[in-house]
């Protein structure tokens, strides 16, 4: 007697050869993946929206008037490895759609690119609303993103102003003098007592050259 297709598949169960999961073990696997890709989504929605947060807040160092120093700075001061781990999320989350083929037989890529796209605007979207800027804010001071000290730039906050420099205190307590002039970029007004500063330039023995000045509201999360 020819056995059915059923038969077979009852012999291969009896052998151990398929092994037969509970409906409750598939939604377990099914709500545990579904729930890893969300927090893949949402870091990855996370960390867009904080490189965007940065960009925005300091594209001044490449749009602010400042020239080479703006530029050195801008590069010397961005999150790498945000990208980096930007990038190691996306690509893990590649791996999980073509292991459990998501596309549906759709051209892989270009499912890819509009993932990328969706990530990367609902990334700005929440840079633009109040909560989110505040978080990124929040964050971002932590890390002392925008507020950085290299070659090109030094940041802190204002102790002292005079007719045509300033003292801040930088983030080791330590007491440095920015000299400023008619030429020096002020695209955020001027600084006052109290306010925290980034100013881009460079070093001319123990005085900073301040070719411009970022204040910096602390009232006003999207600046």
């Amino acid at each position: 007697m020819k056995k059915t297709i059923v038969d077979k598949i009852t012999n291969k169960i009896k052998k151990g050869e398929i092994t037969m999961k509970s409906q409750l073990s598939i939604w377990t696997e099914k709500l545990g993946l579904d729930g890893g890709i969300v927090i893949i989504f949402s870091l990855l929605i996370f960390l867009a929206g904080f490189i965007l947060f940065w960009m925005n807040s300091n594209n001044d160092l490449l749009f602010g008037g400042y020239g080479k120093y703006g530029l050195f700075s801008f590069i010397q001061s961005f999150p790498y490895i945000l990208g980096v781990v930007f990038t190691l999320l996306f690509l893990f989350l590649i791996i999980i759609f073509r292991k459990f083929d998501f596309s549906y037989k759709k051209p892989f890529l270009i499912i890819l690119l509009f993932i990328l796209v969706g990530i990367i605007l609902l990334g700005w979207i929440s840079i633009k609303q109040p909560l989110g800027q505040r978080i990124y804010q929040q964050e971002g001071r932590r890390f002392r993103m925008g507020m950085m000290n290299n070659s090109n730039a030094v940041s802190g906050s204002v102790i002292q102003v005079n007719t045509n420099s300033f003292t801040i205190k930088d983030e080791n307590n330590e007491n440095k003098t920015v000299s400023f002039n008619s030429k020096t970029h002020f695209p955020f007004g001027q600084p006052k007592e109290g306010n925290q500063i980034r100013s881009v330039g460079f070093w001319d023995g123990d005085v900073f050259i301040a070719i411009g000045v970022r204040v910096f509201d602390e009232s006003n999360p999207s600046t």
